[in-house]
């Protein structure tokens, strides 16, 4: 487990205040507060409809809040002083900074891996075309998929789609990254190639908010496991205590289920 840095305000890298989101008279987030400091890794578990995936998803603003305020590295997300181009373009700027890997690979089955992962630099970031294959060929290096740089996604496995995913989030920089259930639709044998370049991506810093149902994953390499349920955090403290003691009798309910 990576080591807590002294946390003040400047350190923070999300700040979330009281955030809602109804999907009609469905209200899926129910108020949610929460602080991310610069390269904590946060474990986020909890039961399918709890809110977890919708979380990351207004984080980003692939879903609009309902309601609150959600902050990226200072900048508000969801500013709605700003006119609708105004508004895209900043939201443009701001996703620049954020990579989210799904449980799908969303790749483009027509283009190689190659071509998936400087897609995004040269289209978005206008970045020169031969610094892009340089980066692209040494993050392939860095999730193990190098020799597989020609390939076409259909030719890989899953789990080697998913290392491709990443690596293509990572093409953009991002300051942050946001994992949703990423080895839930993995083969069982396929989960641990992921999950070590997640690991390895701890390591070197990257603050991370990781929806799971990897509970071992969670428990090693996070800083602080949030346990959501019913569109709320219920629980939240460093991973021993979440796994050994935890506070509250929703949460004890959870993992009882999951861990037996």
């Amino acid at each position: 487990m990576q080591n807590k840095k002294k946390e003040n305000i400047s350190d923070l890298m999300v700040s979330i205040r009281n955030l809602h989101k109804s999907f009609g008279e469905l209200e899926v987030l129910k108020g949610i507060n929460l602080d991310v400091m610069h390269s904590q890794v946060i474990g986020i578990i909890g039961p399918s409809g709890s809110g977890k995936s919708t979380l990351l998803r207004c984080i980003n603003h692939l879903e609009e809040p309902t309601s609150g305020e959600i902050f990226v590295d200072g900048i508000l997300v969801n500013d709605k002083k700003l006119k609708r181009k105004n508004f895209q373009k900043h939201l443009n700027r701001v996703r620049c900074h954020m990579g989210m890997v799904f449980q799908q690979f969303n790749l483009f089955p027509h283009k190689t891996v190659l071509q998936n992962i400087i897609e995004a630099p040269v289209q978005a970031l206008k970045q020169n075309k031969e610094k892009s294959v340089q980066k692209a060929e040494s993050l392939l290096e860095k999730v193990g998929l190098l020799d597989k740089i020609n390939n076409y996604p259909l030719t890989l496995s899953g789990g080697q789609q998913q290392r491709v995913a990443i690596a293509r989030a990572l093409a953009m920089e991002p300051e942050i990254m946001l994992f949703d259930e990423v080895t839930s639709a993995l083969d069982p044998e396929l989960v641990g190639d992921v999950l070590r370049v997640m690991e390895d991506l701890a390591k070197d810093g990257m603050t991370m908010l990781v929806v799971t149902h990897e509970m071992g994953f969670a428990e090693k390499v996070a800083n602080r496991v949030i346990f959501m349920a019913d569109g709320v955090v219920v629980e939240d403290s460093p991973p021993h205590e979440m796994f050994t003691n935890p506070k509250e009798e929703r949460t004890r309910q959870f993992l009882s289920d999951i861990l037996n």
